[in-house]
């Protein structure tokens, strides 16, 4: 068994943020504490004593628990299995953290990596505590290759929530790469692929997205994870609309509807209806478009998610000419918002609304609609060009011509990327 000890000292270490001249002061050099560290030295046990005393851990030393090691190995990979196939996360991850202090853990350095990986998976998954993909980095040079696409993955998703998503694209394509020549187990092949899709989805590289939840949904399938079903075809019908395949996007649609309707899981059937409104909305069947619309919002229980109706449902009622209905969607819209600072997104949808139907002001209507584009640059291509083109048109009959041209490039060069 190989010995853990430099890597619990320096996480923890860098835990507490002590530098290692505190650390080692009384106990040894420095350079021999970053020796042991980088699992470079095995120090005597009178020295771990006192560094583990400074950094109050109790852990056994040199004590030989490696018959324990796959046991515990297998508990803790079969719970992250459990968590992530079944999203019962919140039950599993309980269990996962008992292991933090366990002694076997933190003797083993290939256990201590395990959960060191299991718990920054969780910490991916929504209202997760993402601070182990950046202890993780401080022990990089210490993980093997199949950690190390474990972490690639994770980390992409980390910087993909920051706005300079270079280095996360980069991640990606190196993962796509490496994972098919991997050893990885079947299923969590499976969600590494839904993950990367997701992410290739918000780079709108929706080709690449399509493909990679696609493996991801024949293991669901086959397993009948009913759930993951619902969110591979989820994610496909949007990979779909943005390419203009609307019968496809469709069919998808219409599958995750009929899993959710065949369990327990009709809680998706917001969202599922939504999405369906979008379609015939884009295909120009506006009855059938608010016909899915009133339904979504009936199914949905979050704030958030109600107001993502309601702006469909100004949307379709704009499209069909119907102002009084545009102006009533915006009053319920802005009383679902009250006074939350998390919602902001809406109030540049609906500032553009108001000055267009419900007080009609061009100039207003122009801000409203350049502060809309500039908001939804950094996240929503979608909204950046349906902006921009309005704000194209809007400008076009002002006779601002040249600025016009501004704006419908900045469209014509978002319809590439995704054509």
């Amino acid at each position: 068994m190989e010995y853990n000890y430099g890597n619990l000292i320096k996480v923890e270490r860098m835990r507490r943020n002590m530098k290692q001249s505190v650390l080692a002061r009384g106990i040894c050099s420095i350079s021999y504490l970053s020796k042991i560290e980088n699992n470079q030295t095995s120090p005597s046990e009178e020295v771990l004593e006192l560094i583990f005393d400074r950094l109050s851990l109790d852990v056994p030393l040199y004590f030989d628990l490696s018959e324990q090691v796959e046991k515990i190995k297998e508990e803790i990979r079969e719970l992250l299995k459990e968590a992530v196939l079944s999203r019962n996360e919140k039950d599993k991850l309980k269990k996962v953290e008992k292991f933090i202090s366990n002694p076997v853990v933190n003797q083993s350095k290939e256990l201590y990596i395990t959960l060191m990986i299991t718990l920054a998976r969780f910490g991916m998954m929504p209202d997760g505590d993402t601070r182990y993909v950046t202890e993780i980095g401080w022990i990089e040079d210490q993980l093997g290759e199949e950690d190390k696409l474990r972490y690639m993955l994770m980390k992409s998703l980390y910087l993909f929530q920051s706005p300079d998503r270079v280095e996360a694209m980069e991640l990606l394509e190196e993962l796509s790469e490496k994972l098919p020549k991997s050893h990885l187990p079947e299923w969590e092949m499976a969600d590494m692929r839904y993950i990367m899709g997701g992410l290739y989805y918000k780079s709108t590289d929706y080709l690449q997205a399509i493909e990679n939840v696609r493996f991801a949904l024949g293991y669901f399938q086959e397993h009948f994870y009913a759930e993951r079903i619902i969110e591979c075809h989820l994610i496909i019908g949007l990979g779909f609309k943005r390419r203009k395949r609307y019968t496809e996007a469709l069919t998808h649609y219409e599958k995750a509807t009929k899993v959710a309707s065949a369990t327990d899981l009709k809680n998706y059937n917001g969202m599922l209806y939504n999405n369906m409104g979008d379609i015939y909305f884009l295909i120009g069947d506006q009855e059938k478009a608010l016909k899915y619309f009133l339904e979504s919002i009936d199914y949905k229980i979050e704030v958030k998610s109600k107001l993502y109706s309601v702006m469909s449902l100004i949307e379709v009622n704009s499209e069909r000419g119907n102002a009084a209905g545009v102006i009533e969607w915006l009053s319920k819209g802005y009383e679902l918002m009250e006074d939350r600072e998390d919602l902001e997104e809406f109030t540049y949808h609906f500032k553009v609304y108001d000055h267009c139907y419900r007080e009609y002001n061009q100039l207003n209507l122009l801000n409203s609609l350049k502060r809309a584009v500039k908001y939804f640059e950094v996240s929503d291509e979608f909204y950046t060009n349906k902006y921009a083109l309005w704000l194209a048109r809007e400008l076009r009959e002002n006779g601002k011509y040249k600025l016009s041209t501004e704006y419908y490039e900045k469209s014509i060069a978002i319809m590439s990327r995704w054509d």
